[in-house]
């Protein structure tokens, strides 16, 4: 399966330049995936080891897992473009005048793209004082999933508890590690003013993919800009 070069839109963040290339899904991949998607007991590693198949560096400083996610999201994009170039991905959203559902044809192959240019790399915690701050990385869930194995956290459907965790994790950048961090967490020191101002941070200092698109409905001429975020299993779903 032959790889081709790409570029990604947080190439000037990364400390070294570097050189990326990807391919399409075959087959016998999207199969996998599809069926992978479908199992009640998958993890984050399984779609981590689907995707290290499809997306090469050329810098062993930045494997795979250490590829900020808003990267990823976007050679995602890329890849099913590359995949199924004629084959569009259809939205559906329902019309909050009239109630009627919408459909939304989503043209992979010129999507809105944020370049950025500086990023704010530092945040101010209540009881911590001016802390640094970074982007999620694709290991940062693998980090994630097994502290939560270690402190019998249950996290898959605990969405409030991953998003900790994760705003956590992208603040260990002076030693110490995601258990020290959890346990200033647990006893206050890390507040829920600071978790909201995380959140902010990350709205603030995001790149890549615009996930939002213009609709009109057809029944009752409304128009909206409406949000979209898509898993995995979406893009390579049967076309």
């Amino acid at each position: 399966m032959e790889y081709k070069a790409t570029d990604i839109p947080g190439k000037k963040l990364y400390n070294k330049e570097f050189n990326i290339q990807i391919r399409p899904v075959t087959p016998i991949e999207q199969k996998y995936i599809v069926s992978l998607s479908q199992k009640e007991q998958k993890s984050t590693l399984d779609y981590v080891n689907f995707l290290k198949k499809l997306i090469v560096t050329d810098n062993p400083e930045v494997p795979f897992e250490n590829l900020y996610w808003y990267d990823v999201q976007y050679l995602l994009y890329r890849i099913r473009y590359m995949t199924y170039p004629k084959f569009p991905l259809k939205l559906g959203f329902k019309c909050s005048g009239c109630g009627e559902t919408i459909s939304h044809e989503l043209d992979i192959g010129s999507l809105d793209i944020t370049e950025p240019e500086n990023i704010q790399r530092t945040i101010f915690l209540d009881n911590l004082g001016e802390y640094p701050i970074r982007n999620k990385w694709v290991g940062d869930d693998l980090t994630i999933e097994e502290f939560a194995k270690r402190k019998n956290i249950d996290i898959t459907d605990d969405i409030p508890m991953r998003v900790l965790l994760l705003d956590l994790l992208t603040i260990s950048g002076k030693g110490q590690t995601l258990d020290e961090l959890y346990a200033l967490a647990e006893e206050g020191t890390i507040t829920a003013s600071d978790i909201a101002n995380i959140e902010e941070w990350f709205s603030n200092n995001t790149w890549g993919i615009k996930e939002e698109v213009k609709i009109k409905c057809k029944k009752c001429n409304k128009e909206a800009s409406r949000g979209y975020v898509l898993s995995i299993e979406d893009f390579f779903s049967v076309v």
